[in-house]
């Protein structure tokens, strides 16, 4: 049984069949109740044109799948432009602090003379 689901405000309709067929591929699929739930939310709320088209737009333009050892950094850069793109970071969790070990370690690394000669260039 098919329904119908209308967008008044942009004079847009929809009648949802139980099964439907891939365009590209020709295959009958069942519409999800995931797909019938997001066409009732977007009809109520007047956005139904741009479900459609969004989904137009994934469905043409779909991601490419990448293979080899640069897949994953290509991915990777993929994801950051998405995030600058979309004003979305991730806090990192703070890096763990030094043992004593690698403190003692580190600090001979380092001329405490040049040290104190940058301190004391600096105002320090």
């Amino acid at each position: 049984m098919s329904n119908t689901y209308t967008d008044y405000v942009n004079k847009i309709a929809i009648t949802v069949p139980e099964r439907y067929i891939d365009v590209k591929t020709g295959e009958s699929y069942s519409v999800s109740p995931k797909i019938v739930d997001q066409i009732e939310y977007h009809a109520d709320n007047s956005s139904l044109s741009h479900l459609v088209l969004s989904a137009l737009h994934h469905y043409l333009n779909p991601k490419p799948v990448l293979s080899g050892g640069s897949a994953e950094i290509l991915q990777q850069l993929a994801d950051i432009r998405s995030m600058l793109e979309n004003g979305t970071y991730l806090i990192q969790p703070p890096i763990k602090a030094r043992t004593m070990k690698e403190q003692t370690e580190a600090a001979k690394l380092l001329n405490m003379k040049e040290v104190e000669d940058i301190l004391e260039a600096f105002g320090g």
